[in-house]
């Protein structure tokens, strides 16, 4: 094992233990129940980041590099829905307000940190991982964005744990696996994970806004309206881009293997 990999592991092993006892201890940090929910959401995903950052070095993953130009095709649109997630509307007209204003810097730190967190779990370990093995043609890149992006849908079906009713939910697992798979097209196509972060915080601190640190009404037949044509247009976009991407550009994710692990490989390919 390398310092690197010794490093990373020890690393992960201290964050899953502090991770650990921030959820069994719930340490209170504030008598105020909104600052000590959004102090403990924080600190959940600050570990969480720090334990998936080592587990990506430690399994070699190559996640940031220089993008190529032709990365904007995808990124723009993809901003254009996430910053429409922010609820202009709703608070241009009276329908929700910011009540806690002093907890928006917080806040907003809270969101680019779930950004990270699960942008590194899912795109970053969990896609990367799955892609390895599944990657040659475009096919398999297209199934494996599909798979991927389910999980990270289907995970946010623990909110029915924490008292989230049905339906929303549901709505939350369909509307996580279209951002997962925007999020997985933008990766592909910049080979930076921090393009998908900046859209992950940015799309959740538009969507939680009013819930975290105000109130009111977000949903209007015009925000519904923009919403789903823009929805329809970005996800028709993506796709085309996603069925465009030439394999060979995932190798960049990967450690650069020797003549002999190559010749390794191609043999498992042919037995298997």
């Amino acid at each position: 094992m390398t310092l690197r990999e010794k490093i990373s592991r020890w690393v992960a092993l201290i964050g899953i233990a502090v991770f650990g006892f921030l959820w069994f201890y719930e340490p209170t940090f504030s008598t105020d129940e909104a600052w000590n929910t959004l102090i403990r959401s924080t600190l959940y995903h600050v570990m969480g980041s720090i334990i998936f950052a080592a587990l990506t070095v430690y399994l070699g993953f190559r996640l940031w590099h220089k993008p190529p130009k032709v990365f904007w095709a995808v990124f723009l649109p993809s901003l254009l829905v996430v910053v429409n997630n922010f609820p202009f509307l709703a608070l241009a007209n009276g329908e929700a307000q910011i009540t806690r204003g002093e907890m928006l810097p917080l806040f907003v730190i809270d969101c680019l940190l779930i950004g990270v967190f699960e942008e590194l779990a899912f795109r970053g370990t969990l896609y990367v991982a799955i892609l390895e093995k599944r990657r040659t043609t475009r096919r398999q890149i297209f199934w494996t964005t599909v798979i991927s992006s389910a999980i990270f849908g289907l995970v946010h079906l623990a909110n029915l744990f924490d008292g989230a009713g049905f339906g929303p939910t549901i709505l939350q697992v369909g509307y996580s696996f279209l951002i997962g798979g925007m999020c997985a097209i933008v990766f592909l196509k910049s080979q930076n994970l921090l393009f998908p972060i900046l859209l992950h915080g940015i799309f959740d601190i538009g969507g939680r806004l009013i819930d975290t640190v105000g109130q009111g009404r977000i949903w209007n037949t015009p925000t519904i309206i923009i919403t789903a044509i823009l929805g329809v247009a970005v996800t028709a976009w993506m796709l085309w881009q996603l069925f465009q991407i030439d394999p060979s550009v995932t190798d960049a994710f990967y450690p650069i293997k020797t003549t002999d692990e190559k010749a390794a490989d191609q043999s498992t390919m042919q037995d298997g």
